[in-house]
């Protein structure tokens, strides 16, 4: 009975929030076709995938391809790599892991060329878990340390929370049982004060593990089931069949094979629904184990034999995906190539672009420098010619004053010459009659006659001072030109 209120518990929680959900995806779908930006349109098909894998993995599947094509047909890489990790979730619900590690790896390497860390750090995470599950634990040991150190670099509280809760599966799988509850309750304390349902639900269902581990099922199913009530309250379909069949597994250990059988029932009842694989194959092979140790041959043959179809399904699903995830990987490839010619071809361009653009560059500059000689050598020319009419009109005033100049001087040597023969004639004359009068007043014979030799040289010295006045005139006039 106890198991039937779990049950009918359960189906209730799941409806409730099963309805908010809906209503997030419904509201997110009506405004879906009002979204005109390429790259808006992917986000919100991200966004609607997101919600979709808690309720409807198949739904989520066909969102995120499309979203997958918008986003390449944009070359939008954080879409893409977004829509990548959402599908990489899709093949982890489904128990895919070969093909959710290769949309993983597809996304992390556009969030490293993206420098986006955040995004880093969750795929990283997610391929820890891979590892785990896988128990290749040392890898998974390695992508939970990176991721962690990303996130405390980031100040990511939450991210440090999941990511320390993977080293806490680590530590589980490796036998390290009191590190692992350590680091569980270090990552359940920090999404309680988060408020991290999700978180919380892990981290619970983590701890629950360890004791069962060490064979504390008291302790265990204290946990595993403080676990599947968060899980029932949020709507985690994956957590929630975790739950059921970590009880069931729990209580097969312990030989309580009717409580192992109802949470086992449940556990493949809720992962067939939500088509997660891993966990029905589980419940499977527990259920047919339960019936062996009952003496149940028949149920345990039935178990067996869809054990086996279904395992059978999934390597052909599997094998099919994988082929679709090379194609999906050669055509990224393809096109990844394709880009990279184009971009060769445009960069091409850009340099021929430049180089042209150089050449025009300096053309105009050479250009500007001739122009602006040819401007210096016309106003060069221009003042030759002002300084040449300068210089000709200096020279026909130097002419004009030379000549004159010439003709002054000549006037000059005219008068001169007039004063020379003046001079050479006319004050000669009584100046040779004043010397011959003189040699006659010294003779002794001609004392008698002095009186009148005087008068004579009375007249001659009067006629020379007019003489000289003359002279004097005609030197005043040549001084005046």
């Amino acid at each position: 009975m106890k198991i039937f209120a779990v049950l009918v518990l359960s189906v209730l929680g799941l409806s409730v929030t099963g309805i908010a959900q809906q209503s997030k995806i419904d509201s997110l779908l009506k405004s879906l076709p009002a979204v005109v930006d390429p790259l808006q349109r992917v986000d919100q098909l991200n966004s609607i995938a997101t919600f979709y894998t808690r309720t409807s993995v198949e739904e989520a599947e066909k969102i995120v391809r499309e979203s997958i094509g918008r986003a390449r047909e944009a070359h939008y890489k954080k879409g893409l790599a977004d829509a990548l990790k959402i599908a990489g979730v899709i093949y982890y619900v489904r128990s895919e892991y070969t093909a959710a590690t290769e949309y993983y790896y597809q996304s992390l390497k556009l969030y490293e060329e993206l420098k986006d860390f955040g995004g880093e750090a969750k795929i990283l995470h997610n391929l820890a878990l891979i590892f785990n599950l896988n128990k290749e634990y040392e890898q998974a040991y390695t992508f939970a340390r990176r991721s962690i150190g990303l996130k405390r670099k980031m100040g990511d509280s939450l991210g440090v929370a999941n990511s320390l809760l993977s080293i806490a599966d680590y530590y589980t799988g490796t036998g390290k049982y009191e590190q692992a509850l350590r680091t569980g309750q270090t990552a359940l304390e920090r999404y309680k004060g988060l408020h991290d349902d999700v978180g919380i639900s892990h981290a619970l269902l983590q701890i629950g593990e360890v004791y069962a581990r060490q064979r504390d099922f008291p302790a265990a199913t204290s946990f595993y089931k403080q676990g599947l009530q968060q899980a029932q309250r949020i709507e985690d379909n994956l957590q929630i069949t975790a739950s059921y069949k970590k009880l069931g597994e729990m209580f097969l250990a312990q030989e309580q094979y009717d409580s192992a059988y109802d949470y086992l029932r449940a556990t493949i009842a809720v992962a067939h629904r939500h088509h997660i694989r891993r966990e029905e194959v589980e419940a499977m092979r527990f259920l047919a184990t339960c019936f062996e140790k009952t003496g149940d041959l028949d149920s345990a043959l039935y178990y067996t034999r869809a054990l086996a179809t279904l395992e059978q399904e999934i390597y052909g699903r599997q094998s099919k995906e994988q082929i679709a995830t090379i194609q999906v990987i050669y055509e990224f490839e393809k096109k990844e190539q394709e880009l990279g010619f184009q971009k060769r071809i445009v960069r091409r361009q850009y340099i021929a672009i430049a180089g042209v653009t150089v050449i025009l560059i300096l053309a105009i500059m050479l250009g500007y420098k001739f122009y602006g000689l040819n401007k210096s050598n016309a106003e060069a020319k221009d003042a030759l010619l002002k300084l040449n009419h300068e210089v000709n009109q200096m020279n026909e005033n130097l002419e004009s004053m030379v000549r004159e100049r010439t003709e002054e001087i000549a006037a000059k040597n005219q008068r001169l010459l007039e004063y020379a023969f003046f001079t050479a004639h006319e004050v000669r004359g009584p100046l040779a009659r004043i010397l011959g009068l003189v040699e006659l007043a010294k003779l002794q014979e001609l004392r008698h006659e002095h009186e009148e030799i005087i008068v004579r040289l009375q007249e001659a010295a009067n006629e020379l001072d007019e003489v000289i006045r003359i002279i004097n005139r005609k030197l005043e006039s040549t001084k005046r030109l």
